[in-house]
């Protein structure tokens, strides 16, 4: 009979059948808005089946970007911007006379629109961005009753996004081409984006000729350009870079703005930069700080270089009171913030000394300063990276009490929760205290935080938790992060100290969330569970690959190969049947020598040597031909076979007619046969002749 499958998550029954808890539903996958929708219209493509309703698919456009811009802190996947695009082409194919394509030319503009949004410029991957801000554009232009502001509008969106998305040449081009036709509807933002452009893709002479086309147009590359040009490559951490476009500004004659003296400044105090910077800093001291307007912006960088240089704790404080004195001898009475004390703490965090941040934090306090929302952040940030679990923790707790104007929190507390579970002991409660937190603001968590909280549930047997944190989250995350997941829950199933029937469960799990699990994991799978000794889950999983949907995913050859070897060790009947069914249905595989053998190996540990040589017969009526691996094979079926003596006897004349080299293992099959049939007589002849016939030395295998 077959076995059935323990599940690590059967319900235990109460005494008499009273109390028992109600069964748990599972909750659904979470889409974003018109997600589900496009997806479904990419599988119905690829498996030729009938899409969903054009006015479905429409409408499940227009939701998904009108969430996407309301969410703008929320990243757009290229994956999603893939099924935006895969969306629009189809309603452009099967769009008719009486309907139309069925968006408005509003609604376009409006998706033009989100693809320069910050969510969509987090995207690693190009291709589908550009294909749709152009097939947009295309679609825009081709209406008999555009407007003009709608037409510049979906031009200059075009040029932004080329520009971002690694098309600066294509950019520049239609850039010129619009100033050509109307100069007021270009402004200098355009070009500056165009230069960055050029920036990341690095290509320096182009962003000099691109200056030169504005400057040849009047429009000057002033001090305003020439700070984003810096604070690009500052953002970038690209020390040279930064420092080589601040030196083009000032040998042109810009006078750098302030923001940009100040960022260039902070580039050198983080980037170790002091001998470089020391001029700047002086000229900062010597002019800007003695005016007193703006001091509290420059103290902190005085402070931060002095820290920089070593300056200990004790002596900021001395110079921040010369500061503070020096204020008021100009007649104004400026006092330190919480925000200088904050400079100091990210310098300390940066060079990740808590020890020094905490000492800048009751600096702070010595001056009546006390931390605000900035300051626990730094904090939860510096011990959480000490693995001060507990502090980071209790100030997190203490931030739970502020209001903040974005997620800023988020990014640490991601972080906390995943060094929180890879705590031991593992506080349990504690963690999910977090987790329920972010769950009630409805926060979205990262692939790794997402990753370590489901090895948690698996290990704890919280399949139905699992099963919750994936359908809330991985439906939102791009291929990679999906794949990673997804990784590390496969490798937590190599744990041998984990129980099989929950590696069962989480597999069955994975296969339904992770429908694009290629077929190398998949096979590691089907190893694991014959190395347990549960050849009939590892049947179960070939089958879940032979009748996947997806080409990619299909056995191959040496799939067939590898299962019917474990069958062989396994000695399981019945899980042979089904899979040796499997074989003769599949139109892809070709049958060769290595399967014909790894048959023969099946059938004989399942006890039927008999159907083991009908495989031989194939071999050597093949035009591959036997190997030596399957003479051996077929020996020894021939040695538990009825009468197999008679094909043990017909295989060996055969190796003597065609004078084919007989090794010592090939003779100790041999032997072995005719032991098998009781011919002890004959082995005992072939072993006493081994030397004089064949030149091998009796051993112990014969």
């Amino acid at each position: 009979a077959r076995r059935c499958f323990p599940s690590s998550t059967a319900p235990a029954r109460a005494l008499f059948g009273f109390s028992r808890q109600p069964t748990r539903k599972q909750k659904p996958p979470d889409f974003d808005p018109g997600l589900k929708e496009m997806l479904q219209l990419g599988q119905a493509l690829a498996k030729h089946e009938r899409p969903p309703e054009r006015s479905i698919l429409i409408s499940a456009f227009t939701s998904f970007v009108l969430d996407k811009q309301e969410n703008e802190r929320v990243a757009v996947e290229d994956s999603q911007i893939g099924l935006l695009l895969t969306t629009f082409r189809y309603l452009q194919d099967t769009q008719n006379e009486q309907g139309g394509l069925g968006l408005s030319v509003g609604e376009m503009v409006n998706a033009m629109s989100l693809l320069t949004g910050t969510g969509v410029r987090r995207a690693v991957e190009t291709t589908n961005t550009v294909a749709l801000a152009r097939s947009l554009y295309d679609e825009v232009n081709r209406k008999e009753d555009l407007t003009a502001e709608y037409r510049h509008q979906g031009l200059k969106t075009l040029i932004e996004v080329l520009a971002a998305k690694k098309k600066p040449t294509e950019a520049r081009a239609l850039l010129e081409e619009q100033w050509t036709e109307d100069p007021a509807s270009t402004d200098r933002k355009q070009w500056i984006n165009i230069i960055l452009g050029f920036a990341k893709v690095d290509e320096q002479d182009q962003m000099i000729k691109t200056i030169e086309i504005m400057e040849g147009h009047d429009i000057s590359f002033d001090s305003q350009a020439h700070q984003y040009v810096v604070e690009f490559y500052a953002s970038n951490k690209n020390v040279e870079m930064t420092k080589k476009w601040y030196d083009y500004g000032v040998v042109n004659g810009l006078k750098p703005t302030q923001r940009t003296l100040r960022r260039v400044l902070g580039v050198c105090i983080y980037n170790n930069e002091l001998e470089w910077g020391e001029p700047l800093l002086r000229s900062l001291v010597d002019g800007e700080l003695s005016n007193a307007k703006d001091s509290k912006a420059y103290w902190k960088l005085v402070l931060q270089w002095a820290a920089a240089k070593g300056k200990s704790v004790e002596e900021l404080d001395r110079l921040l009171n010369v500061m503070i004195q020096k204020t008021v001898e100009q007649g104004m009475d400026v006092r330190p913030d919480i925000g200088l004390i904050n400079s100091l703490i990210a310098f300390a965090t940066f060079k990740n000394d808590p020890y020094t941040a905490e000492r800048y934090l009751a600096l702070g306090r010595r001056w009546g300063l006390e931390p605000d929302s900035k300051t626990l952040l730094l904090q939860l940030d510096y011990r959480i990276s000490s693995g001060d679990l507990d502090g980071a923790k209790a100030a997190y707790d203490e931030l739970k009490g502020r209001e903040l104007e974005t997620d800023a929190d988020l990014k640490f507390i991601n972080r906390l929760i995943v060094a929180m579970c890879n705590q031991k002991p593992l506080k349990y409660n504690v963690l999910m205290e977090l987790v329920d937190d972010l769950t009630e603001r409805k926060a979205r968590l990262n692939p790794e935080t997402v990753s370590a909280l489901a090895l948690v549930h698996l290990q704890r047997g919280e399949l139905h938790d699992l099963i919750d944190l994936l359908n809330t989250h991985v439906y939102r995350f791009e291929a990679n992060a999906r794949l990673f997941i997804c990784h590390d829950l496969i490798q937590s199933c190599f744990d041998r100290s984990m129980l099989t029937a929950r590696i069962w469960d989480a597999y069955n799990i994975l296969r339904q969330t992770f429908r694009e699990m290629d077929l190398e994991t998949r096979t590691k799978m089907i190893v694991e569970f014959f190395e347990r000794g549960r050849s009939d889950m590892a049947t179960h999983v070939f089958g879940h690959i032979r009748h996947l949907d997806s080409p990619d995913i299909k056995p191959t050859l040496e799939t067939y190969v590898l299962v019917f070897e474990g069958i062989a060790k396994a000695a399981d009947a019945e899980s042979l049947a089904l899979v040796h069914n499997m074989l003769k249905l599949d139109a892809t595989v070709e049958p060769n020598t290595k399967l014909y053998n790894a048959l023969m190996l099946a059938y004989m540990g399942c006890g039927d040597p008999r159907q083991a040589l009908i495989f031989w017969d194939d071999i050597i009526h093949s035009r591959e031909g036997p190997t030596y691996n399957s003479i051996q094979i077929a020996l020894r079926a021939c040695g538990d076979a009825p009468f197999g003596e008679r094909q043990a006897r017909d295989i060996w004349s055969r190796l003597k007619r065609f004078d084919i080299r007989v090794t010592g293992e090939i003779h100790a099959a041999y032997i072995g046969a005719l032991a098998g049939q009781a011919l002890f007589d004959e082995c005992t002849e072939l072993i006493d002749n081994a030397k004089k016939e064949a030149g091998l030395t009796p051993d112990v295998l014969m």
